[in-house]
């Protein structure tokens, strides 16, 4: 019951992460823009959460981050959240079977998740908008968020790792007790006959 609580706070602290970063992405000048260009940091938090966090909850919690994302910068709505879900569950399995979690592997999974969205955005608008020079405006804009979303990660990952230690049980190693041995001279009678009869 415990362990249940503890998991239901540390989700709860997640969505507090979530609404946090939502109001930072959003809010004008508050973060500089490059190249007329704003990070994605919920891109960022959920391939770090991702990275601690189990494949079921890592599925949820990329889904929820794709429809945030779509909410806030328009186009179709779900195709984001596909998309960031099917990654996040991907990088979840792999972390939790394979290897051991580093920030050099969340920083490369940032960047594939970075290149997916923000690609995946950029053809929407190509079909919702056509642009004149659609190669010139990807450069020029859309990579350059790329770029910024992979930034931040490290920031965004230090927030979340925290978040993801929170009402964690720890993991202690279990003191196997290792079993006295009786001195010859306080056993029975029987068991030095036993002792006596196995030796010979």
């Amino acid at each position: 019951m415990r362990i249940i609580k503890r998991r239901y706070f540390r989700y709860a602290l997640y969505a507090v992460e979530i609404f946090i970063l939502y109001i930072i992405e959003g809010t004008p000048y508050l973060i500089p823009e490059i190249a007329l260009a704003k990070p994605m940091l919920l891109v960022s938090a959920a391939v770090s959460a991702a990275a601690f966090e189990l494949p079921c909850f890592s599925l949820f919690f990329g889904v929820f981050c794709g429809l945030v994302i779509d909410v806030g910068t328009g186009g179709v709505m779900g195709l984001t959240s596909i998309l960031l879900g099917g990654i996040c569950y991907c990088v979840s399995a792999w972390n939790n079977k394979y290897i051991k979690n580093n920030i050099y592997l969340v920083l490369l999974y940032s960047a594939v998740a970075a290149i997916a969205v923000v690609s995946l955005k950029f053809f929407i608008f190509c079909f919702i908008k056509p642009y004149s020079s659609p190669l010139d405006d990807y450069i020029t804009h859309y990579l350059p968020r790329m770029v910024y979303t992979w930034a931040a990660t490290p920031i965004i990952y230090v927030i979340t790792m925290c978040v993801s230690i929170t009402y964690r049980k720890d993991k202690r190693k279990a003191h196997v007790k290792k079993r006295k041995r009786v001195p010859h001279s306080q056993r029975s009678a029987v068991s030095r006959r036993r002792a006596k009869l196995n030796n010979t």
